[in-house]
């Protein structure tokens, strides 16, 4: 297993390409994703892709029907719904059930609605914390049960990448994703190696704890070092 702990979009998407060749039978190539990755550098853990493709329609509410374009078009989604916010994706991967943290974040920022959430969210969708998980979860989390940061399962078999999520009850939230999942489900699909889970109601104490007596450190070593730094202390 290799860690690393950046999620290079590109590199990602250049694997896809390479693996994703429809096979002579016209069957999507993750119908038999073994054989149809024999000749190929690249390997796709399923898991890990399924929450790839998840993710790239999840933030893209900005615009919604962009979203839903690339659901229809997306050649390995055989179905999806939504019911009352519940919604559902169908793939030959598995299929994987999800809500939305805001609905739609242009109305939600129109109606102020949970100020605090929407505010961050927008912020993300406009740039400010593009991808960055650790931020978006430390300034969210502190109003929720846990903020986790852990090794997750990657698009590419045998990798693993760094990722901060908040858990409240038997809840996940991926705010830099937009998404919210059943803990059970959310583990299921990235199989998550916890570095630290840091209860948000002391998440900022801890913080001052740490910058009080250590040398300063970015958020995200920080993170990954909490328990060393105020559990081990």
């Amino acid at each position: 297993m290799i860690y690393t702990d950046y999620y290079d979009y590109d590199e990602f998407d250049k694997a896809l390409k390479d693996v994703s060749v429809i096979d002579k039978s016209g069957i999507d190539p993750f119908y038999n994703l073994d054989s149809n990755l024999q000749n190929s550098y690249y390997k796709i853990d399923r898991k890990g892709y399924l929450y790839f493709i998840l993710s790239r329609y999840t933030v893209n509410l900005f615009n919604l029907r962009r979203a839903y374009d690339y659901l229809e078009k997306h050649p390995y989604i055989l179905d999806y719904s939504s019911l009352a916010g519940n919604k559902k994706i169908f793939t030959s991967l598995g299929n994987v059930s999800f809500r939305l943290c805001v609905n739609s974040i242009k109305e939600a920022c129109m109606d102020r609605r949970d100020k605090k959430t929407i505010d961050v969210l927008c912020k993300v969708y406009q740039g400010k914390y593009s991808f960055k998980c650790h931020e978006i979860s430390s300034i969210l989390g502190i109003d929720y049960d846990y903020i986790v940061t852990a090794f997750v399962n990657s698009p590419l078999d045998g990798y693993k990448y760094l990722h901060s999520f908040v858990e409240d009850g038997d809840d996940v939230y991926d705010f830099s994703k937009n998404l919210k999942m059943k803990k059970e489900d959310y583990y299921g699909l990235l199989d998550p190696d916890i570095l630290s889970k840091i209860k948000g109601n002391t998440f900022v104490d801890d913080l001052q704890t740490a910058s009080h007596n250590y040398p300063p450190m970015r958020l995200k070593d920080y993170l990954v070092r909490h328990d060393e730094l105020i559990l081990r202390k």
